[in-house]
């Protein structure tokens, strides 16, 4: 098995996991694995979609299941021990909460994850329930100790506690178990079932009555699970310098023989003191107590080193999915490939590193829709009696553009890449994006955006704020690029181009004269494409349609106020709405007017 840490004082190095620094920037050192699993997602969302275009179901299905592990990413960190060794003292202190109940009674036969929630929570799992039942944290020494619960008489399978720590937000969970060696011979049997899912184990004990049988039996079970072994010596507190070494050297021997270790690490710490320190913020104290080394241990374990063994499996599961003579998979394979041999040489940062310059690349080569290339609605203009027809056109050519959007941002790479290279939709139309769209696909689309802008900022961290200001103006997308404004500019030209052609006839015309007419913003923006005989006869149709609208309005304040709301028809009824699309256009159309007007039309 992988040899246990050893430590024999302390480091002096700074704290990493639950301290100042961890917890504020905990999981600083596993953001590149975050990074890296991205990556590792992209490719194999890429080769499921590959291989099922390709009519492999069965390598479709087996690229879910990849996704599917990807998805948990769930490390079981246990934390074990004998009865009375403070492995719930050295978790609370690790959390730097006072949260798990501690005591001189053994806790039930009950497993206790923690693992990270946006918000104090606790559940339980009970043995035959389909359904969790949500307690109270104040609630926890009911259900997971031997007084609250003797002998699990309440058939709990776990205890659920969500927190809102950093530390805990990749997918790390903190697995108490129950004592071993205690009266209750099926607490021994809890901790021993639960180890084949126990990714790393962290095994408690302590300078009272050192190393008893039942811990040295323990551990020669421990040896056959090879798994990564922090050994705690707790409670250091309770003796001096000398007695502390006599203790440690004792233990360190005893260990190793039980384990077939030469050498063996072991971590003294007081799990007592420490939560006192952190509670006071007492720096001091917590550097004495021994738990920094001990967190700096965890965290440098929980980056590189389990997240290089838990990829590297991944990518090879994924290139034995793709055929290597496929040409069309060829430039996946080759991306996989490129990646296995950087987590290989057992660097996490190159790995995320050259993933996002082959993605950047990408994205550069991800070319942006021409203005001239309009994305029109399935129906020609149509002359309503209730809307400006050009307002009309361009709503539905935008909600068929955010569908197909959502469809490709769901189902394709470049898609989502040229989103991130755009910056996004404006405002306006990131919030009307938001109403077609489902959480799921805006969570995929808008990601690498996100990560964009995360990474822009990141090379903003040293400059001036005034400076830093100036230079996010590039951070926000405008009319200019924002890709639904485009595709309003050319649905707009569109409509333009039919109604004068429709215009250009008797019939046509006729047909206006009893339609709802152009919005103001649109019949000046048509008015710039006409002569002076057709010009005049837009604006005179117009003056007479906005003359019987004013009536209309009127009409229908009159009846209103008379109590004679019977007496108002259909037109006078809609004819407030009328008139504010007469004023400012439909709130999801858009002209274009001249170009360094004040008054261009903001609806």
């Amino acid at each position: 098995m992988p040899a246990p840490e050893d430590s024999r004082s302390g480091s002096g190095a700074a704290p990493l996991a639950v301290s100042a620094t961890a917890q504020e920037d905990g999981a600083a050192s596993l953001r590149d694995y975050t990074l890296a699993r991205q990556q590792l997602t992209a490719l194999a969302h890429a080769a499921k979609q590959a291989l099922r275009e390709r009519g492999d179901d069965a390598g479709s299905a087996e690229a879910q299941k990849l996704l599917e592990r990807l998805a948990a990413d769930r490390f079981n960190l246990a934390v074990v021990g004998q009865f009375k060794r403070g492995k719930s003292s050295l978790m609370n202190a690790i959390l730097g909460r006072d949260l798990l109940p501690t005591g001189v009674l053994p806790l039930t036969s009950t497993i206790t994850t923690l693992c990270y929630g946006p918000r104090d929570r606790a559940y339980l799992k009970r043995q035959g329930w389909l359904l969790d039942q949500e307690i109270n944290l104040s609630e926890l020494a009911d259900y997971v100790t031997e007084r609250g619960n003797p002998g699990n008489v309440k058939g709990l399978r776990e205890v659920r506690i969500e927190v809102p720590l950093p530390f805990l937000r990749r997918g790390l969970y903190l697995v108490d178990t129950p004592g071993i060696g205690s009266s209750r011979e099926e607490n021994t049997a809890t901790t021993l079932a639960f180890l084949p899912e126990a990714d790393a184990i962290v095994f408690v004990t302590s300078v009272e009555a050192p190393l008893s049988q039942a811990e040295v039996d323990f551990l020669e079970k421990l040896r056959d699970y090879g798994r990564r072994l922090f050994i705690v010596v707790n409670k250091i507190d309770l003796l001096t310098q000398a007695e502390r070494l006599e203790v440690l050297d004792y233990l360190r021997s005893g260990i190793g023989r039980a384990l077939s270790l030469a050498e063996v690490r072991l971590f003294p710490l007081s799990a007592r003191q420490a939560l006192a320190a952190k509670l006071s913020g007492d720096s001091e104290s917590l550097q004495e107590s021994g738990l920094p080394d001990l967190e700096q241990a965890l965290v440098s374990f929980l980056g590189p080193e389990k997240s290089r063994v838990f990829l590297t499996g991944l990518l090879e599961r994924l290139l034995g999915l793709l055929p290597t003579s496929d040409p069309s998979l060829a430039e996946l394979v080759a991306d996989a490939s490129a990646l296995q041999a950087e987590l290989a040489a057992g660097d996490l940062a190159a790995f995320v590193e050259k993933a996002g310059e082959r993605a950047a690349a990408r994205a550069l080569a991800v070319a942006a829709p021409a203005e001239s290339e309009a994305v029109e609605p399935d129906s020609g203009l149509v002359l309503a009696t209730n809307t400006c027809p050009v307002c009309a056109y361009q709503t539905q050519a935008l909600f068929d553009f955010f569908v197909q959007t959502q469809h490709k941002l769901a189902n394709g790479e470049n898609a989502r890449l040229l989103l991130a290279k755009e910056r996004g939709f404006c405002a306006r139309h990131t919030w009307q994006f938001e109403q077609i769209a489902s959480p799921q696909t805006i969570s995929e689309g808008y990601a690498p955006l996100i990560e964009s802008v995360a990474g822009q900022l990141r090379r903003l961290a040293g400059w001036d704020g005034p400076a830093a200001a100036a230079a996010m103006v590039d951070l926000f997308p405008n009319e200019a690029s924002c890709p639904a404004c485009r595709l309003l500019r050319q649905a707009e030209a569109a409509a333009l181009k039919q109604l004068l052609s429709q215009l250009s006839t008797a019939q046509g015309r006729e047909r206006y004269r009893r339609s709802g007419g152009l919005c103001l913003p649109h019949l000046r923006a048509a008015l710039e494409l006409l002569h002076n005989g057709e010009a005049s006869y837009l604006l005179e149709a117009h003056v007479q349609r906005l003359e019987e609208l004013a009536e209309d309005m009127r009409s229908f304040v009159l009846k209103r106020e008379a109590l004679r709301r019977d007496l108002c028809n259909s037109e006078e009824e809609t004819a407030w709405r009328r008139a504010l699309i007469q004023v400012a256009g439909e709130p999801n159309a858009k002209p274009s007017l001249p170009e360094g007007d004040s008054t261009r039309h903001q609806p």
